[in-house]
C-alpha cells in the first residue's frame, strides 16, 4: 500500500478528474446548442396530423376552437380533419370550420396524408387539450442532459 501513496500523485489526480468534468460540460453544451438552434426553427421534421371524427356535433366545434387556439394548426405541416360516417351535422361543421382554421376535410378514408411524419388522433378517445400538449412537448425540447439524468420538457 506504500508503494502505491507513493507512486500516487494526487495533481495528476486532479487533472483528470477536472477535464473528465470538462469534457462532459463542452459535450453537454453542444448538444443544447444544437437542441436550441432545432427550437428556434420549429420542428425537427414538421408533422402531418390526421384526426378521425365520427358523430361529434355537439362538440366538434369546440374541439377545433381549442386547437386553433393552442396553435396546432400552425405547428403541423398539414392537417386532415377525416369524418368517419358520421350521421348527425359534423361534416357539415367541419368544412365551415376548415375555411377559417386552414385544415382539409375528407369524407371517410379516400385521401390519406402521405408524409416522413404522421399523426393519427382519434377525437373519440382523447381530448383535444391532450393533443396540444403532445404537440407542445414535441415541439419544446427545452434541455437533454447527458449521464444518469432523463431529459427535460
Amino acid at each position: 500500500m506504500e508503494v502505491f501513496f507513493k507512486k500516487f500523485d494526487i495533481g495528476f489526480f486532479i487533472l483528470a478528474v477536472f477535464a473528465t468534468v470538462g469534457i462532459y460540460r463542452i459535450l453537454e453544451l453542444f448538444i443544447e446548442r444544437m437542441l436550441s438552434r432545432a427550437k428556434k426553427e420549429g420542428f425537427l421534421i414538421k408533422p402531418q396530423m390526421l384526426i378521425f371524427v365520427k358523430d361529434l356535433e355537439d362538440k366538434i366545434e369546440g374541439m377545433m376552437r381549442l386547437l386553433a387556439s393552442r396553435g396546432v394548426f400552425e405547428k403541423a405541416d398539414k392537417v386532415f380533419i377525416c369524418d368517419m360516417g358520421s350521421k348527425d351535422k359534423t361534416l357539415d361543421i367541419l368544412e365551415r370550420l376548415s375555411q377559417k382554421f386552414g385544415f382539409d376535410v375528407e369524407d371517410g378514408l379516400k385521401k390519406l396524408p402521405e408524409g416522413d411524419f404522421v399523426l393519427a388522433f382519434n377525437m373519440k378517445n382523447i381530448a383535444p387539450e391532450k393533443i396540444a400538449a403532445y404537440f407542445e412537448r414535441l415541439r419544446d425540447v427545452e434541455k437533454v442532459e447527458l449521464g444518469l439524468k432523463s431529459h427535460e420538457n
